[in-house]
């Protein structure tokens, strides 16, 4: 070697060695700097929150805690403009240590901070030790307790003729208190089961309930239009197609331009329709599509209502207007268009229809694009599938039912011009009861 190639060999290795030292100097480390001043620890479902003083330092890229949870290591981060980070995910009740770091843009730690908690009941333990069961159509019916409206997988399970657990379906909802049917069996002796799961793997224990589902059946349609006969039912139609028998065509969420579905025609009075189930039935629930595809609060979509309900009618009734009025559509004056002509002012007699009728209930459709984030894929489902609305219980047997539209959209009362919407309605419950 001459010493030229010499005098360069030893030039390129000492440029090595220096860059590895500048390397070396920018790898991951603990950084010279003071630990995180931690000013409050407070517990919170699964979890806790861990407020902090916002370091001042120039360098600071975040703040992030590391804690293990169920054997595994995980970290939380939180933004420089923050004072606090949250921890969640834990199914314990036994004490949980993390260590709260600084980071800088280097990538380099400070000195880690301990901190410790208890963190409250679990989201999964709440919905389980609040989990109640009963008698359903079809089924049973679980309701449970979600406070802080997570994202919880409901496992609903039944035992086989094998006695073998089954998994019959996974119900998905962040619905802070539930009320939910679980149907699609015969009437006879089941065991059920729930166990709840939530986003980070945690789940609940199994708890079962043993019953005989009663019988349920899709009350058969065409269901009648039976708004003619009652006064101040809303008995307009939209021109172009939208009569009041397309809400039991058998069609719903139809995909085009519009939709397929029954429409007022907007300035009529009335915010009721009545509809003749054609029998008396146990009622068990009823499912109800908007008009229009994947837009459940749209179109003029009703999104609340008031149902009453009776077995039978006596046709003297019919003459006496005023037996037939309903307090909230006269005072909003949904009535005062012709030719109802009813003053919102006007007094309602003693004794009305809803002395004789049987009180259904009030009824809301789930705003879940109201949640924050919107679940949209459950307002999708909803559009799909529709709305069920599931009946008293200790409710009779009815074969007439009135609805009174409540809202429609976010509009509360309904707008004054009576323009409402609904896409296809399906009953369901027991009629096999003694009919008159």
């Amino acid at each position: 070697m001459n010493k030229y190639s010499l005098v360069t060999a030893i030039m390129i290795m000492g440029f090595l060695f220096s860059c590895r030292k500048k390397d070396q100097g920018t790898q991951p480390g603990i950084w010279d700097s003071a630990p995180v001043e931690v000013s409050t620890v407070t517990p919170i479902n699964g979890g806790a929150t861990i407020a902090y003083k916002v370091p001042g330092d120039n360098d600071l890229l975040y703040v992030m805690a590391e804690y293990k949870r169920n054997g595994k290591m995980y970290t939380d981060k939180s933004s420089v403009y923050n004072n606090s980070l949250t921890i969640e995910g834990f199914d314990t009740i036994g004490t949980v240590a993390a260590k709260i770091y600084k980071v800088n843009k280097a990538g380099q730690r400070s000195v880690g901070t301990d901190v410790t908690f208890t963190p409250l009941q679990s989201l999964v333990s709440i919905a389980q030790n609040s989990l109640k069961f009963q008698p359903g159509f079809g089924g049973v019916v679980a309701s449970w307790s979600n406070p802080k409206s997570t994202q919880l997988g409901v496992r609903f399970m039944y035992v086989d003729s094998t006695n073998k657990l089954t998994t019959n379906q996974m119900y998905f909802t962040a619905v802070p208190q539930e009320l939910h049917a679980f149907r699609g069996f015969a009437p006879n002796p089941t065991k059920f089961a729930v166990s709840f799961e939530d986003k980070w793997g945690n789940s609940s224990d199994t708890v079962y309930y043993s019953t005989t589902p009663f019988f349920e059946t899709l009350v058969p349609k065409p269901y009648g239009d039976y708004r003619a006969n009652i006064p101040y039912d809303n008995t307009s139609t939209l021109p172009g197609g939208f009569s009041f028998s397309k809400l039991w065509d058998g069609i719903a969420n139809v995909a085009g331009s519009g939709g397929n579905g029954f429409l007022t025609n907007p300035g009529n009075p009335g915010l009721s329709v009545t509809i003749d189930l054609k029998q008396v039935v146990k009622l068990s629930r009823i499912i109800i599509w908007g008009y229009h595809i994947n837009s459940p609060y749209g179109q003029a979509n009703f999104t609340q209502f008031e149902l009453w309900g009776t077995n039978k009618i006596d046709p003297a009734l019919f003459a006496n207007k005023p037996y037939w009025l309903d307090s909230m559509s006269v005072v909003t004056g949904a009535l005062s268009p012709a030719p109802a002509n009813i003053n919102p002012t006007t007094v309602l007699p003693a004794v009305t229809f809803k002395n004789d009728w049987q009180y259904m209930g009030w009824f809301n459709i789930t705003r879940y694009d109201k949640m924050v984030p919107v679940d949209q894929q459950a307002i999708l489902n909803l559009s799909q599938n529709g709305m069920e609305y599931t009946m008293p219980i200790d409710a009779k047997p009815v074969r007439y039912l009135r609805l009174f539209v409540r809202a429609v959209g976010d509009n509360f009362p309904p707008p004054a011009n009576n323009y409402f919407s609904g896409g296809e309605i399906s009953v369901y419950g027991d009629n096999t009861v003694p009919q008159q």
